[in-house]
């Protein structure tokens, strides 16, 4: 008897909010055949973060709503994606006011019923910086998220990251770039609450095939942000419309027995530009680019 192949789940990140509300959001990806979402539970990526500064029975009572809508229409929060952790005053460690808006982010994680939160490694070391130093601040992070991880639980997706470099006006790798780096990161916490979040397109900006990196990740895999580019700039294009080599990719997943969902995260910018609509048509094609990768 042969064991019957499972369906893997696709899912988009959401960028559809300044225009659409929730539910016809939801209704819409799932009529297109989306399982689930990567949702962004920050509007504007920083600490503070407008919502999670407001008292908390409101902001616990919009992701309800959100958890809700994602309910009525069939849909999941496959995971979710965190305020980006990188400090822009200069601290090199992470800071009290990004700890405590965390914390609301995992508890918001719980609400939508996701298992995973993916959060930016702290990246401090580029060209001439000790790479250990962000080995040591993301790992003194990790261990004060950790006890707010178990008690909610949920698992933090440690994604791999670029730098940008002044001097020779470039991407660059950081401390958490490589699939290598991301092992070291995973592997140095000692918990299960940690796994990794493979971004197809930042290891395409540091030259590294996404299907490489499946192979040393492993069963650390939990988690993708699937998205292609040239290998300049992080466009965050459709599957396809770049120089990744998604068949190789599709039979790495194979082969290391992943189990999570194809999560993309496609920008929808520059069509909004053009025509808010449209948006729901390159959710289509991406969709459909993403079944034709999987069939193989």
């Amino acid at each position: 008897m042969y064991a019957r192949r499972r369906i893997m789940k696709i899912g988009i990140a959401q960028e559809f909010n300044k225009f659409y509300k929730s539910d016809e959001i939801f209704s819409r990806l799932k009529k297109i055949g989306y399982d689930g979402v990567d949702y962004s539970l920050s509007s504007t990526y920083c600490c503070p973060d407008p919502l999670f500064s407001r008292p908390r029975s409101e902001w616990v009572k919009h992701f309800e709503e959100v958890a809700a809508a994602l309910k009525l229409n069939g849909m999941e929060a496959l995971q979710t994606h965190a305020t980006f952790s990188t400090n822009f005053d200069g601290e090199t460690r992470l800071s009290q006011r990004c700890l405590d808006q965390y914390k609301r982010e995992i508890e918001a994680t719980a609400i939508l019923g996701s298992p995973y939160i993916v959060i930016h490694p702290i990246n401090i070391a580029l060209y001439g910086r000790d790479k250990q130093l962000d080995y040591d601040v993301n790992m003194e992070a990790f261990a004060l998220l950790e006890p707010i991880l178990k008690q909610h639980n949920v698992k933090l997706g440690v994604e791999n990251m670029f730098g940008w470099d002044d001097v020779r006006r470039r991407n660059c790798p950081t401390g958490c770039s490589l699939p290598e780096d991301m092992v070291k990161y995973i592997d140095g916490t000692h918990s299960d609450s940690f796994v990794a979040c493979l971004d197809t397109g930042h290891m395409l900006i540091n030259c590294v095939s996404p299907a490489d990196a499946v192979k040393i990740l492993g069963k650390r895999l939990k988690l993708l942000h699937v998205h292609d580019n040239y290998g300049i700039t992080d466009n965050h294009n459709a599957p396809t419309q770049g120089i990744a080599d998604w068949k190789a990719f599709a039979a790495s997943l194979k082969e290391v027995g992943y189990d999570g969902a194809f999560s993309m995260e496609v920008s929808f910018a520059s069509v909004m530009k053009t025509d808010k609509e449209l948006c729901w048509d390159y959710a289509e094609f991406a969709y459909k680019a993403a079944k034709r990768i999987l069939e193989v």
